[in-house]
């Protein structure tokens, strides 16, 4: 079976033809040409994630009821904010409105993984198939005669379809099952699931554009706009990619065929719905939503995190100014919004970003911290898009650096329990425990599916465009795993790289192509590496130390990447006015957890007065947590701070008022990596930055 071609009609103002757009391969493509070693840390973390991750979410999609939500019956759990004509609901939304995202992306991830050796030999890859196809028949089935393909509006509120695209996640859902068919059809070679999917994009793309006959709307959750240019990369139809530019340019636009006004607010007035988001101010804020001002003139990220990034991800990779204006509000977020961990969003209220740069709380005893996994996650896919148009160092470290804390630490090392939002430390009551699941679940499957293609994270290999010969890659991440490059005159060229990363940087690449061929390779030099060198030649770096390092090479080389991993104590921006270092040592970032420091935390609850020298030494240790083996660090250098005087004069509090003492701590601190935390007993807490001890006060 073909992939359908578009039914949209000649009355649409879509054009014949695309403007000159270098074909860059997506990740969710080219994984499949990458192998990952089975003895490595990806490797170990990937037999966790098709042994148990997937069957969990899998059962906990048929618990929760979304997995037969395709079949069209009721469910009770459909009374729960019911909706009626789409109006803004006052309490919150239904869990409900999301479900078909959650499949979608649990299709997704089943498929990359069934792509690849270590998920076709999985004991459970019959299990994953067989489920993947009975949802695709029931989506398949579950379809509209006009191809409308949602399953809240079809089962509980029929007339409120696709009248209220700021809040009701119709074309979210539909990005993510875009997604999952693609996958599917990479998968399975079949365009059944593809080509229902096309047809639903057609009905968005009639009944939403620039036409005098169509609303001017675009989604008040962004993920359809990456989805159809993802679309557009397998059709190559012209109207999938005008659509989609169209929604990143008509976002936040006053019509004048709508009075001079958004769409939203116009959209809102024609459902004669009075109430608005409960995260906005009025019904013209749009700030939440990135509908605040056209993406042209946004001068600082601002709202909802993972709406943010995933409207960023479409915008970088398109071409001239949306992808300046992705690179742009990426920086801000990066710059000025992003803890060490490689968490964004501080504000658990509308789980996203303050206005206010460098606000960046650990706990909510301090103000907040939120930092869902998904944000991350989509932060990783923002910058993959940049890098996949240029080559930068600070870009290639923020997505390694997400990647390895934020991202992955999202699930639980035994694979039964996830994250969705990740402070850096706890207070008061709290506890770092995980979940099952979630009423709204999408962080564990928008994991699930980045682990099964982060072969397609680790490096690219640009487009043949000349006859020279030459095989020109880009290695983003060190890790062990070999692929398979396929040249344009029907022969491979391979590439195996071997790396002891994260815990050691011993890396080695070999290169074997066809004779008459030769290779031109960038390796990352990372911003946190000391003494890079290649093949026992150093190399020096300018600005902040991230940097590509470009090699020309033989049809058959080798070549070997060594560095150090210094054990770094970091200090925030002076902007936080937080006076506290973090522990790194490569790109994993400490934290301090009460089941390895039982004493300390006993005096100084989530070890809130828990101080470090600037100059604290450490030592590492190799541990077990869960399955895996890791680096942990011990000081001896760990004070406890206390204060002493009164500092109260009555509702007001003395800044620095009293005097501070330090008594050095009775036991030694262990810290473990962030992304391990929580993974040996219940009613954990946890400390990720600690109070910076001066050492003329010691």
């Amino acid at each position: 079976m073909g992939i359908r071609a578009s039914t949209v009609g000649d009355e649409t103002p879509w054009p014949a033809e695309v403007p000159d757009r270098q074909d860059r391969p997506h990740p969710q493509e080219s994984f499949s040409e990458t192998i990952i070693s089975p003895e490595s840390f990806f490797g170990d973390l990937r037999s966790l994630f098709v042994q148990t991750v997937l069957l969990t979410q899998l059962q906990q999609l048929r618990k929760q009821g979304s997995y037969h939500a395709f079949n069209l019956q009721w469910n009770t759990k459909y009374d729960i904010r019911k909706l009626h004509g789409a109006k803004c609901p006052i309490l919150g939304s239904p869990p409900t409105l999301y479900w078909d995202s959650d499949v979608g992306k649990w299709i997704e991830a089943a498929c990359y993984f069934l792509s690849t050796a270590d998920g076709k030999t999985s004991p459970l890859a019959s299990e994953f198939d067989a489920a993947i196809e009975e949802l695709v028949a029931m989506i398949i089935k579950a379809q509209q005669a006009d191809g409308y393909l949602g399953t809240y509006f079809t089962v509980v509120d029929p007339k409120g379809r696709l009248k209220n695209l700021r809040d009701m996640h119709e074309m979210y859902c539909c990005g993510h099952l875009v997604e999952a068919a693609l996958a599917h059809h990479h998968y399975t070679g079949r365009a059944d699931f593809l080509n229902a999917m096309i047809r639903y994009v057609d009905l968005l793309s009639a009944t939403f554009g620039p036409g005098k006959r169509q609303r001017h709307g675009y989604p008040g959750h962004p993920e359809l706009e990456l989805a159809v240019l993802r679309l557009y990369s397998r059709t190559k139809n012209p109207k999938h990619y005008a659509f989609a530019k169209f929604m990143l340019e008509a976002r936040g636009t006053s019509e004048s065929d709508l009075g001079d006004k958004t769409f939203f607010v116009w959209e809102a007035e024609q459902r004669r719905d009075t109430y608005f988001h409960r995260t906005m101010s009025d019904i013209r804020d749009g700030r939440y939503h990135q509908w605040h001002a056209p993406l042209h003139d946004q001068t600082a990220i601002l709202g909802h995190a993972v709406r943010a990034m995933y409207l960023l991800t479409a915008a970088a990779d398109m071409e001239g100014d949306l992808h300046n204006d992705a690179k742009r509000l990426w920086t801000d977020a990066v710059d000025n919004k992003m803890y060490v961990t490689g968490g964004i969003g501080s504000v658990p209220e509308i789980e996203g970003f303050s206005e206010i740069p460098h606000f960046l709380p650990n706990s909510t005893a301090e103000g907040g911290c939120y930092a869902e996994t998904c944000a991350s996650i989509a932060c990783m896919m923002v910058s993959e898009r940049l890098l996949s148009h240029r080559l930068d160092g600070k870009v290639r470290d923020v997505m390694e650096r997400c990647l390895y804390n934020t991202v992955i630490g999202g699930a639980s090392l035994d694979g039964k329990t996830f994250y969705y939002a990740n402070p850096l430390a706890t207070s008061g009551d709290e506890v770092a425990d995980r979940s099952e699941w979630f009423d709204v679940c999408c962080c564990p499957p928008n994991l699930c599916r980045t682990v099964g293609l982060i072969g397609g994270y680790a490096w690219s290999v640009e487009p043949f465009t000349d006859e020279k010969r030459v095989i020109h890659l880009n290695v983003y991440l060190y890790l062990s795993a070999t692929r398979s490059i396929p040249l344009p005159d029907g022969s491979v060229a391979t590439v195996e790289m071997k790396s002891e990363m994260p815990w050691s940087s011993k890396t080695t690449l070999r290169f074997h192509a066809p004779e008459g061929w030769s290779w031109r390779v960038n390796l990352p030099r990372p911003g946190y590496a000391s003494r890079f060198s290649i093949d026992g030649q150093r190399h020096s770096s300018e600005g902040d130390g991230s940097s590509f390092v470009n090699l020309i090479l033989d049809h058959s080389a080798q070549t070997e990447v060594h560095y150090d991993m210094p054990i770094r104590v970091l200090s925030p921006h002076p902007s936080t006015h937080q006076d506290t270092v973090t522990v790194t040592r490569g790109p994993i970032v400490y934290s301090a957890e009460a089941f390895d420091n039982a004493a300390l935390d006993r005096l100084s609850p989530h070890f809130d007065t828990v101080g470090l020298l600037e100059s604290a030494s450490f030592t590492e240790a190799r541990i077990r947590i869960g399955r895996m083996t890791v680096i942990a660090l011990d000081t001896r250098d760990a004070f406890q701070v206390k204060r002493q005087g009164k500092d109260d004069i009555g509702s007001t509090k003395v800044v620095n008022g009293s005097a501070q003492t330090l008594e050095k701590a009775d036991s030694p601190l262990r810290l473990i990596p962030f992304f391990a935390r929580c993974n040996r007993q219940k009613d954990e807490r946890i400390r990720t930055s600690f109070i910076r001890v001066p050492r003329d006060s010691v």
